[in-house]
């Protein structure tokens, strides 16, 4: 008595041409197409350069006034992690009084935000 199973049992001429066909037929490659994307132009070495001027002449603003006019979420995002470099660096005080209060932006200009921040976040565009 044999008590492996029969491994061919079933297979006839038909189904292992069938096999083969689907083994050497090639894949179609998925393609996904981006024309529905906005590219995002957004830079965070260019915010940090707009933010340096704007706060150091103004010497302070809330973030309210520093993203004012500027629609595109992704460009505020963008200037919110420029405005957390500058804090990380020491040229800006934050302070914010009650929760989802207006963010106060302070220039103290006693960190490196005039040094060269591309290598970083690659060249401001201009």
């Amino acid at each position: 008595m044999d008590a492996a199973p029969d491994l061919l049992s079933g297979v006839t001429p038909t189904k292992l041409r069938d096999a083969l066909v689907r083994a050497l037929t090639p894949k179609v490659e998925p393609h996904v197409s981006l024309d529905h994307v906005t590219p995002i132009f957004a830079s965070v070495a260019k915010a940090l350069d707009e933010l340096i001027e704007i706060l150091s002449a103004r010497g302070q603003a809330t973030f309210r006034v520093l993203t004012a006019g500027i629609d595109d979420r992704y460009e505020i995002i963008v200037r919110f992690l420029a405005l957390l470099e500058l804090f990380k660096d020491g040229s800006v005080e934050l302070e914010q009084v009650g929760t989802f209060g207006d963010l106060q932006v302070a220039w103290t200009g006693t960190g490196q935000a005039n040094a060269d921040h591309s290598d970083e976040y690659g060249p401001a565009d201009d």
